[in-house]
């Protein structure tokens, strides 16, 4: 009875932003259907290309045109067969490829609709039965087991996770997957080389090969980067890396395993999403376009597609070189406004889709304002605004158009110009709030609470936290919150000793600030923070924070420990909790900053940073600064 209820009373125009493509949204078909076909015809010339060479897509639109709509629109359409792998922007230029590989990750771990099992399940079933079958097929008496294992996977490749024994210790499972393993790595090696890659293939081998939840658990961690402990190497018999590979090495290693491995299934899919942002961040777009031609030349049988605003892809062409731009636009698809029929075919296909006829709440008139919007996105909100005014009687907001005529880049500056004087104005307490801008700033607090809601649903769910992601987030809120020129950018260094991943802020009260996170374990953490206590002693007039996920490993290690309580009793040096509330607020801010870099948020920057300063002004970045 609930859920009919809901129904009845849900916005059909209520959402009108896809986040990422796993996600379920009204999707009507026809719109856009052209630059559909196209899309999966370049994933099937990547199919029948004997070298398997990856070809770059812009994706080009206006901001609400639909471009992560359309990735969604694939993923439900492709995600049997292909694997989606959905990336956002990354924020830290020393880390690129672990941040690309992360993401991967996390897209990787994502079910596939209507099973049990999850798309990197689905890749290594068919790849590695696939290479078994084949192993099988070249040999002249291939035992019998042997050939019933091959008509086994030639039925439904799943076969592989559901039929080779149920239990962790049953002997039959650990021949069968025994064999899986050995064939594999007899054909990577002869295919591929028995490099670093050998050693990844071998990991995905065990994550598949275990039904045992805990087992899985430290061949992900492996996956991931992180050093296992000598309990976890005995459970598993792998191997912590040599420290000679670093991390981005390691990250395009294994990003360039899974691109192989899928030449036995079908294309991978990767797509870059909300990458705007990049371009307060030269260094960071800079790195960004030179590993980007990094992966089309390691990584094998990918399409890579990129969202871009038109005018912003028109900027990042004539800043990369000509030999990137040509790899990432080999095709280019554009996502125009649509016409205003089909603009009301999909606001009918709304309403229907929930059983409401809107030509009996909603007036024609109303349709006629509704439809002036300039993009998909703008016409939904205009449809909630008009469906919550007829249907429950919530007033109208209030919109400023632009005038007709006007060059979109000079009205972008007059905002602009604006709002440095309403900023200006509220920080010198020249004059009061408008009635406007305190609607402005309680719209703001809104928006930030649905946030908070989000990035609480988030916190449960499985997400990489890495040092330099977080070091990244840190580099952009000081940047909007507060000063550019607060950041140093020279790090400190040790020689070749390894320091945690840090940010040094400078001229803080008089005082240097160094912010760093260490979120691994193993003889890793119990080294970083050795080292890092070193330069705490050597520098008494720096202040020295480090900062630990709630979610990260216990620490056990006495070493380790002594090092923990030798900072925390120093006059200069701490190491910190992040906490789940701390947590929620450090992403939400990252997430607000970039989601308006990136003009997924329509709202004022030095307004929303008005509002956080207020509502989080005991945010433990925000205090250690003001401190």
């Amino acid at each position: 009875m609930k859920n009919i209820i809901r129904k009845k009373n849900v916005n059909p125009f209520g959402v009108s932003r896809v986040d990422n493509p796993f996600q379920d949204h009204v999707d009507l078909k026809t719109l856009f259907s052209n630059q559909f076909t196209r899309l999966k015809s370049i994933i099937d010339e990547i199919s029948d290309d004997k070298n398997h060479q990856s070809k770059g897509v812009i994706i080009a639109g206006e901001p609400g045109a639909g471009k992560t709509h359309l990735i969604m629109r694939l993923a439900k359409d492709l995600i049997n067969s292909n694997r989606i792998l959905f990336i956002r922007q990354p924020n830290n230029p020393e880390a690129i490829f672990y941040h690309i590989y992360a993401r991967v990750v996390e897209s990787l771990i994502q079910k596939v609709p209507n099973t049990p099992y999850t798309q990197i399940e689905y890749l290594l079933a068919k790849s590695f039965s696939k290479i078994f079958i084949d192993d099988v097929l070249k040999q002249k008496k291939p035992l019998p087991k042997m050939l019933a294992m091959k008509q086994m996977l030639e039925k439904d490749h799943l076969n592989l996770l559901r039929r080779l024994g149920n239990a962790d210790n049953d002997e039959k499972r650990l021949k069968n997957w025994r064999a899986i393993e050995k064939r594999t790595l007899e054909w990577w090696g002869s295919t591929h080389g028995w490099g670093f890659g050998a050693t990844v293939v071998r990991a995905l081998v065990k994550y598949c090969s275990y039904p045992d939840f805990s087992r899985r658990e430290i061949v992900r961690k492996w996956l991931i980067g992180l050093e296992l402990s000598k309990y976890e190497i005995r459970k598993t018999d792998l191997e912590n890396r040599d420290e000679k590979i670093s991390t981005e090495e390691f990250a395009l290693e294994a990003i360039a395993v899974l691109g192989r491995l899928s030449i036995q299934d079908e294309p991978l899919i990767l797509v870059f999403d909300q990458l705007e942002g990049l371009k307060y961040n030269e260094e960071l777009l800079m790195k960004f376009g030179e590993n980007i031609k990094e992966l089309f030349t390691h990584i094998p049988n990918c399409v890579i597609i990129f969202n871009f605003f038109p005018d912003r892809w028109e900027e990042y062409s004539n800043i990369f070189d000509e030999s990137i731009v040509q790899r990432m636009s080999k095709d280019i698809i554009a996502l125009n406004t649509p016409s205003k029929k089909e603009m009301m075919d999909l606001l009918n296909f709304r309403a229907k889709t929930y059983n409401i006829d809107i030509s009996k709440i909603i007036s024609r008139e109303d349709f006629i304002i509704i439809l002036q919007g300039i993009s998909i996105r703008n016409v939904l909100n205009n449809a909630s605004d008009y469906y919550k005014f007829r249907k429950e009687g919530i007033p109208l907001p209030q919109k400023i158009k632009n005038p007709a005529g006007f060059d979109n880049k000079l009205i972008e500056e007059i905002d602009n110009l604006k709002q440095q004087i309403s900023w200006i104005r509220q920080y010198l307490n020249i004059e009061a709030l408008s009635d406007s801008e305190q609607k402005e700033m309680t719209e703001i607090n809104v928006i930030l609470k649905a946030y908070e809601e989000n990035a609480t649903n988030d916190y449960e769910k499985y997400l990489i936290v890495s040092d330099s992601d977080d070091t990244g987030k840190v580099n952009i809120i000081v940047k909007t919150l507060m000063d550019d020129n607060l950041i140093d950018t020279s790090k400190t260094r040790m020689g070749r000793k390894k320091l945690p991943e840090h940010v040094m802020l400078k001229d803080i009260n008089n005082k240097n600030i160094v912010i760093g996170f260490l979120h691994i374990d193993g003889k890793s953490f119990s080294s970083r923070i050795k080292n890092f206590n070193s330069v705490v002693w050597e520098n008494p007039n720096t202040m020295f924070y480090i900062f630990r996920d709630k979610r990260a490993p216990k620490i056990h290690s006495k070493k380790s420990l002594n090092e923990i309580k030798w900072l925390n009793s120093s006059d200069n040096g701490n190491l910190r909790t992040l906490h789940k509330e701390d947590r929620i607020r450090f992403e939400v801010i990252y997430k607000i900053i970039t989601d308006i870099q990136n003009r997924e948020l329509d709202i004022n920057i030095e307004s929303a940073i008005k509002v956080i300063k207020h509502l989080y002004n005991d945010f433990w970045l925000l205090k250690l600064i003001d401190s």
